[in-house]
């Protein structure tokens, strides 16, 4: 065996190490969405989804459209995400719409700032809106060649910032004494990092923590794990795994919950 396998193995296992280590509400995945570092315009798009058909049929989408342009040290992008389940034809029991605006400046090499808008909808949650605006910066960590006579990677990076959440919750659905109105300071971490198998297949493992500033008992953890399969230059595979943490949710949802997808991604 060749010492660049020796070092392949040795970053696969740190990678899944530092996944399970760290598996601890929607959150934008940028590293996911673009591969593409080049500058000008680039637009990437994925479409995933199932249908159950028998006792009941059951129809769920999941669907993103993003932009981003990239001059020099600045960076713009544009995203917008959607999560769509359908019972019974008629019966809508989910839907999810989430749009980001996000600005990146390139201070140094591996020093980079960020500020971001979101806005977000999502019937599983009872969210009937929430809106972030945040900021922070982002540190490249570590950035090391698997393989030398090739561009395959191994990148660790680490972001901190803060954000303000304001978040309107379906009060139908809660009890009376429930709160249904927010409107918080959160301070926001990430932990991302990104290793180039072989060629054509790439992980992308995502760690987020949002904890609230006036109670440490009150935070959220998000995880998400990607294994994408470039099929060509512009289309891949990708196989999603999510997972959620809320130690204060609404009284009548769970504390965690998870997502797996299968879907083709498109970038042009």
């Amino acid at each position: 065996m060749k010492k660049n396998d020796y070092k392949r193995i040795f970053l696969t296992l740190s990678f899944f190490i530092f996944f399970f280590c760290s598996f601890s509400q929607s959150i934008v995945n940028t590293e996911k969405l673009f591969t593409s570092t080049q500058s000008g315009l680039v637009v990437s798009s994925e479409l995933a989804g199932n249908f159950i058909s028998g006792n009941n049929d059951l129809l769920k989408m999941d669907y993103s459209l993003n932009f981003s342009y990239q001059n020099e040290k600045n960076r713009l992008m544009f995203l917008t995400s959607g999560e769509h389940i359908r019972k019974n034809k008629n019966d809508d029991i989910s839907n999810e719409i989430t749009g980001q605006l996000r600005y990146i400046y390139g201070f140094r090499d591996k020093i980079k700032f960020f500020t971001f808008f979101q806005a977000q909808t999502a019937g599983a949650l009872l969210l009937n809106e929430r809106f972030l605006l945040g900021g922070g910066v982002r540190f490249n960590v570590l950035h090391t060649q698997t393989i030398k006579s090739k561009d395959n990677f191994f990148k660790l990076d680490f972001s901190g910032g803060l954000m303000q959440e304001r978040e309107l919750l379906d009060n139908a659905t809660l009890p009376e004494f429930e709160e249904f109105k927010t409107n918080y300071t959160r301070s926001i971490f990430s932990v991302v990092s990104v290793l180039d198998l072989v060629d054509s297949i790439r992980l992308v493992n995502t760690t987020y923590f949002q904890q609230y500033v006036k109670d440490l008992s009150d935070y959220r953890v998000f995880h998400e794990m990607n294994l994408i399969f470039s099929i060509n230059d512009w289309l891949s595979l990708a196989v999603d795994f999510e997972y959620r943490f809320d130690s204060d949710p609404p009284s009548v949802l769970e504390t965690s919950d998870y997502k797996t997808t299968i879907g083709f991604m498109f970038e042009l």
